[in-house]
């Protein structure tokens, strides 16, 4: 294999290489990239936080409620046991189990609005967990195909590593700096292929000379527009 086309084949190489890399570094973020799965468990932890009190509230209005009618009982009890006979008295109890009855109705209103705060609530918080397992489902099904994937990544690129240096070793210091200082120039196309006459790259013909030199393969020849090193295979 001549010098020249050696160098194409590592140039085609290192741009096998760099798709690789690049491909890698997309896979690599695509593994650490857990927002939409943070996202869900905020929404979770989030509604969690509004429903508990809520539940909280409507077992302490439960309780209270149950306090009031045994208090109302009580009162009742009392009023009709005859043990009582001043008028005055009389008067207070039956002020009390009113005032008891009052208690009862607002505390029940009160429930009923917590109540339905709380199955509202609910039902946000059951579909904002479905949403949680299927980017639970989600995430680990991207895992398993990302990881497949960057192992694959990882062993092309060791492939393709070993081949470079073994095809590397073949071509000469002075072309291998040449080709190094042109590849960050020509966006890491610093050969072109000489199609007919002319440059595969720019498409510009090139002279009479410059072919013959190019078909010789014995020295880098620069297309006369673009100045990318012409290979003839």
């Amino acid at each position: 294999m001549s010098q020249t086309r050696a160098l194409y084949r590592l140039q085609k190489l290192d741009l096998d290489l760099e798709s690789r890399r690049g491909r890698a570094r997309e896979v690599t973020a695509a593994l650490e990239d857990d927002r939409a799965l943070q996202a869900a468990q905020d929404d979770v932890a989030a509604l969690e936080g509004q429903l508990r009190p809520q539940e909280a509230r409507a077992a302490d209005l439960t309780l209270e409620i149950k306090s009031v009618v045994e208090q109302a009982r009580q009162l009742n009890d009392r009023l009709y046991s005859g043990a009582v006979s001043n008028p005055k008295e009389l008067e207070d109890i039956q002020n009390k189990i009113a005032e008891r009855g009052r208690r009862r109705a607002a505390l029940e209103d009160s429930l009923l609005e917590t109540m339905i705060a709380v199955e509202e609530q609910q039902e946000a918080l059951d579909a904002a967990q479905e949403r949680l397992r299927r980017a639970e489902m989600d995430r680990a099904s991207a895992q398993e195909t990302f990881g497949a994937e960057l192992q694959q990544l990882k062993s092309e690129i060791k492939r393709l590593k070993a081949d470079r240096e073994r095809v590397a070793s073949q071509i000469s210091p002075e072309f291998i700096e040449v080709y190094q200082t042109l590849r960050p120039r020509k966006n890491g196309h610093a050969l072109a292929l000489l199609e007919g006459e002319c440059c595969s790259v720019c498409g510009v013909g090139q002279t009479t000379v410059t072919i013959q030199q190019v078909r010789q393969n014995l020295e880098l020849i620069t297309c006369e527009s673009c100045g990318r090193i012409l290979v003839a295979l």
